[in-house]
């Protein structure tokens, strides 16, 4: 879940972001030396570098400050900081969230200080980029560095990072406080929204990792793919694909290799399993693979039949950033405890389930994530669940109503997700706003501080054949400070450096539709219906998925 990698934003904005850059090269920045900046006297802030970074063709000069923060926590770690302080400020301040089991500051975030953003990072109180430091031996849980990660780093970092702003800019306040994150981050997102409704006044989350219940989600995958004769090579990926547009791309009125409501699909995998009419025989699945894929569809339940989280969209699986990466690997399984050996190890799914079994559920380095009492097909027992949710829940961000004083007070949460993403499923997140906009009374009522964004053909974060690159920071700003909220988010998709095709991303529940005439590539030929709910409808897959209905009209 690494989103350092999957900053968004517009092309235009990152041409708009040089050319700033380029009108702004200034002299040395005064203040910017780790002396001068210690001497600000940020109660519990060590600074251990200050570099002032000249402008380039695409970035404005900045003063880069990296330390950290003593945590509350008694994490001996602290929180480390990276904070990049433009010479031309404008009064604002953005939080980064980060990726994964995070470890690390975020690089630096061209488009926001060529903007004037004063622009935090953390590692959340520690410094290696898996699990292992949930633990400091076997059965010994390091509970500092955990409650850092889970919640505590980062808004540690936040207070610090605005009253070291004020102080550098000799300012007595800021203007305008953001968070923007996407996997990890935008877990980070929700739950700065959730426990320190007073740190941000807008609040960006991206494909957000909410609940550790979406890890028990990847493990579940990666079991039904390890079942005999049951793993699908990459290879194959394509193949399926092509079975689900050939089923599914229509149904939202244009047929054009992007399909907008994967919920609403109907694909059938036993259609392509080897021997089915009209089936190649390269190109099919043998009945243990078409098993395999409707586990990975399905969702996680109780033996009792209650779900506890959807499971997976069936669209777009193909590409090296999307099921690939996340389920299939680079190497065929082998047997053993650890079915992905060298040289190129494990999937991200089977890497985040094991690590978060080993060192933050059972705190045991040894521990065989084959005796977890999960079947391939997602069936949870009880006593599993209860020690699973005992060792995570502080971590997770999805709880609708401790969501409500970050609304109530007028904060503005735009969040957006990826609908083909195959690492982190949009399910629970659509599941989430549908809670949400039951408790706000409607949609139209949710929509006055909160929107989502469902991205067709978007991986995690980024990647994948849809509209994947766009700007969020620009319009959660102009809802926040003049009141604009976004109905439509342009979006666009890259090959290599050519736009090679635009669209309106819809605020949920509508559906970008085609006008019926023109290049069906071009956003001016799409619209997003007003009050439109087609992104409630739920076909066989969304069904089979577990994705809960919702009401088709708040009127």
């Amino acid at each position: 879940m690494n989103a350092n990698r999957f900053l968004t934003v517009t092309g235009s904005a990152l041409l708009a972001a040089g050319a700033l850059a380029a009108g702004h090269a200034f002299a040395a920045l005064p203040g910017c030396t780790a002396g001068a900046l210690s001497a600000l006297n940020v109660p519990s802030v060590t600074v251990t570098s200050a570099a002032d970074v000249a402008a380039t063709a695409t970035a404005p000069e900045y003063c880069h400050v990296l330390g950290s923060v003593a945590s509350p926590s008694g994490n001996p770690n602290g929180d480390g900081f990276s904070f990049d302080l433009p010479a031309g400020w404008n009064g604002r301040f953005l939080m980064g969230g980060g990726g994964g089991f995070t470890g690390s500051t975020n690089g630096p975030n061209v488009s926001a200080l060529s903007q004037g953003y004063a622009v935090a990072s953390t590692d959340t109180g520690h410094t290696v980029g898996n699990a292992t430091f949930a633990i400091t031996a076997p059965h010994v849980r390091a509970e500092g560095a955990v409650i850092d990660y889970f919640y505590l780093a980062m808004h540690n970092v936040t207070v610090a990072g605005k009253q070291m702003t004020r102080e550098f800019y000799k300012s007595p306040s800021i203007k305008y406080s953001y968070f923007q994150g996407c996997s990890t981050g935008g877990r980070q997102a929700l739950m700065e929204a959730r426990r320190y409704p007073e740190d941000f006044d807008g609040i960006i989350a991206g494909d957000a990792f909410s609940t550790h219940h979406l890890v028990l989600e990847q493990l579940k995958g990666e079991l039904a793919l390890l079942q005999p004769g049951a793993y699908i090579p990459a290879s194959l990926a394509p193949a399926i694909d092509a079975a689900v547009y050939a089923e599914c791309d229509a149904k939202d009125g244009v047929k054009d290799s992007l399909i907008q409501n994967p919920p609403a699909c109907g694909f059938n995998p036993q259609t392509i399993v080897c021997g089915a009419p009209g089936v190649s025989p390269s190109a099919c699945l043998s009945q243990a693979q078409a098993d395999a894929l409707k586990n990975y569809i399905r969702p996680i339940t109780t033996g009792d039949g209650h779900q506890v989280i959807p499971g997976y969209p069936i669209t777009d699986l193909g590409g090296g950033d999307g099921m690939q990466i996340w389920f299939l690997g680079l190497t065929v399984p082998v047997s053993g405890s650890e079915p992905w050996g060298s040289p190129f190890g494990p999937p991200f799914s089977w890497s985040f389930a094991d690590q978060t079994l080993k060192y933050l559920v059972y705190e045991d380095p040894n521990y065989d994530t084959f005796n977890f009492g999960m079947s391939p097909d997602g069936r949870i027992d009880g006593r599993s669940l209860e020690l699973w949710d005992k060792m995570t829940r502080a971590g997770n961000a999805d709880d609708p109503e401790a969501l409500q004083p970050f609304l109530r007070k007028g904060g503005k949460l735009l969040i957006y997700h990826g609908f083909s993403d195959g690492g982190l499923s949009p399910y629970r997140t659509i599941d989430l706003y549908k809670e949400l906009a039951d408790r706000a009374g409607g949609y139209r009522d949710l929509q006055r501080d909160a929107r989502l964004f469902l991205v067709p053909g978007m991986h995690h974060c980024a990647g994948g054949p849809g509209p994947n690159v766009f700007d969020t920071l620009t319009p959660l700003q102009k809802w926040v400070e003049n009141g604009v909220a976004p109905d439509a988010i342009p979006a666009s998709h890259f090959t290599g450096t050519t736009v090679d095709r635009t669209m309106p991303l819809c605020k949920f529940p509508e559906q970008a539709r085609y006008s019926g005439k023109g290049d069906v590539k071009n956003a001016a030929n799409w619209s997003c219906p007003d009050h439109d709910r087609s992104l409630l409808h739920i076909g066989p897959n969304g069904a089979e998925a577990g994705l809960s209905a919702g009401e088709e009209s708040d009127d």
